[in-house]
């Protein structure tokens, strides 16, 4: 049996961004501990005691005294070693984009069969909690780790609660959430690199804003070889989502996407 640390992050909030996404990267605790030398070690290298991205994506100021302001490319080169720690440490990485206005339009009835959100972020926290069950082991257990966020958390821990209610496979493979601060954990950061590249590449799908960090989303997110990380992703843009609705309308039993 094997405890699988499940690192969880958001980038952009439903009232205030067009899209909003939700990712989580995952491993054993033997691999997370190299993972987190690894990452304490780059983030040594480049002068930093943190990384963020929303930070480190502005090109044009320095991000430490070894990392000065740089062309976006340059910049791009910088992180691409944080790219590659995540590959070669970490298990599986999971990505959820969400389209708000199509989120917003879903029926009564489709909504409850969802858990009755107001929020994508809900939806999707319970879409990852599926996927990561499906992955692990039968006698494997998940401790599900997020990013500690004033606004979520409550609700976060009172979905996680109710869908642990209804869907067995979850409540017997589950047994933690918590809420942590990024600083300290590296694979929140990392899970915060991946929210944030996925969010502008679901801008630029959903409604064709440019993104000037497309080539390290791509660089991240490549096909991995067996014993390298594995890559699960779901766009979700309008028409998809009012096709879910229509999908849930038709159903007679609750179900998740």
């Amino acid at each position: 049996m094997a405890i699988i640390r499940f690192f969880c992050d958001e980038s952009g909030k439903h009232k205030d961004h067009p899209v909003v996404t939700f990712c989580g990267v995952a491993a054993s605790q033997p691999k997370l501990q190299q993972f987190d030398d690894a990452w304490d070690a780059l983030l040594r290298q480049s002068g930093l005691t943190e990384l963020h991205m929303k930070r480190a994506s502005e090109y044009t100021r320095g991000l430490s005294g070894k990392i000065p302001k740089q062309a976006v490319d340059e910049r791009i080169e910088a992180l691409k070693p944080f790219a590659d720690c995540i590959n070669n440490h970490l298990e599986i990485g999971l990505i959820q984009a969400w389209d708000v206005k199509g989120f917003n339009a879903l029926s009564e009835s489709a909504r409850r069969k969802l858990g009755g959100a107001a929020d994508p972020y809900y939806t999707a926290f319970i879409r990852g909690l599926m996927e990561i069950v499906d992955y692990v082991h039968e006698d494997d257990r998940i401790s599900v780790v997020c990013d500690d966020d004033e606004e979520t958390a409550l609700d976060c821990y009172r979905h996680y609660r109710g869908v642990r209610k209804v869907h067995p496979a979850i409540r017997q493979r589950t047994v933690s959430l918590t809420f942590a601060n990024d600083k300290y954990f590296p694979a929140l950061q990392a899970a915060d690199m991946v929210a944030f590249l996925s969010r502008h590449q679901a801008r630029k799908l959903f409604y064709n804003i440019p993104t000037l960090y497309e080539p390290l989303r791509k660089y991240l997110v490549s096909e991995q070889a067996l014993g390298r990380m594995q890559w699960i992703e779901m766009f979700a843009d309008e028409a998809k989502v009012k096709g879910l609705s229509k999908s849930l309308e038709r159903s007679g039993r609750k179900k998740h996407p």
